[in-house]
């Protein structure tokens, strides 16, 4: 008798626990063991398993009170395909939600990712918008978005600020690390990397999409402005820079196309103190507010 269920290629579980189900308000509970798994909902026995979804066949999910043994608990109550439903009684209703909720129903997109990244220091800013921009990136090459001393210093960033904040702001973390996954886009098998949450679903995500403006990001930051934007392929020294008044010129020659864009800005800034670093498409701009002169008592006569 076969103490595991078999598992799918590239298939890897995200939870387990005992559990029961039943597909109907009128039927009896059924025992088994319940298993997440990056690619389906299932309950298993020894011998079968007796209830399954894919977990993008998921329509909604909700925890209901359900008459279980003699008294009321809480129940998972799973929609999916065109008009099924099953209720599931597993310890811990609320983990199992939200678990299941961020690998079927939850969207990220630009709007969400912005507000995250606006709460965030620069150095974190990089490690997420690089997340977004490409689907998903080794510590490797999240290190080098602003070359991190160490690995542990980008994993501090992920695990105590940016997933923190986004938890605060949005419910769930942003970022997920995944041992194996396929890229859908690709088809390719990614080894070891972090992904943003939800990237599956392509639509939301923008994949394959020109997101010029929607990867521009002003933060004040009290006395000086940061700017945030893409620029692909090209070489820091071929990045000009110039201030009139109010607004950002950036131009540059890559490979692909002249680029030319100005960028007005919410406040003036000093024409001479210009701060660039350009990593990964990536480049941030550090400008000095303008601080208007004092009149001296000669002046005012």
């Amino acid at each position: 008798m076969k103490n595991k269920p078999e598992l799918k290629a590239n298939e890897e579980v995200i939870l387990t626990n005992p559990g029961f189900y039943k597909d109907n308000l009128r039927s009896g509970w059924k025992p088994g063991h319940l298993y997440l798994t990056n690619e389906r909902l299932f309950l298993w026995q020894p011998t079968r398993i007796i209830f399954q979804t894919l977990v993008e066949n998921i329509k909604e999910i909700s925890v209901q009170q359900r008459g279980f043994i003699l008294r009321s608990k809480d129940a998972l109550c799973i929609s999916y395909g065109e008009s099924s439903k099953a209720w599931i009684m597993v310890k811990d209703v609320e983990t199992w939600k939200n678990r299941i909720f961020e690998r079927s129903l939850l969207e990220i997109n630009q709007e969400k990712i912005d507000k995250i990244i606006k709460e965030l220091d620069p150095e974190s800013q990089n490690i997420l918008l690089f997340v977004w921009q490409n689907r998903h990136a080794s510590i490797n090459e999240l290190a080098q978005t602003y070359n991190a001393v160490n690995h542990m210093d980008v994993l501090h960033r992920i695990r105590n600020i940016i997933n923190p904040t986004s938890q605060k702001l949005i419910g769930f973390p942003v970022l997920v690390f995944e041992r194996s996954k396929i890229d859908e886009p690709t088809g390719k098998k990614v080894m070891f990397s972090w992904w943003i949450i939800g990237g599956d679903k392509l639509s939301a995500f923008g994949a394959k999409v020109d997101r010029k403006e929607s990867l521009l990001d002003i933060f004040d930051e009290g006395d000086h402005l940061n700017i945030i934007m893409e620029l692909k392929g090209a070489k820091i020294e071929d990045i000009l820079l110039g201030v009139d008044a109010d607004k950002l010129i950036v131009s540059c020659k890559t490979p692909e196309a002249n680029y030319y864009e100005e960028i007005s800005l919410p406040a003036k800034v000093e024409s001479e103190e210009i701060m660039k670093r350009y990593h990964n498409n990536i480049l941030e701009v550090r400008l000095q507010k303008l601080i208007p002169k004092r009149l001296n008592a000669d002046d005012r006569t």
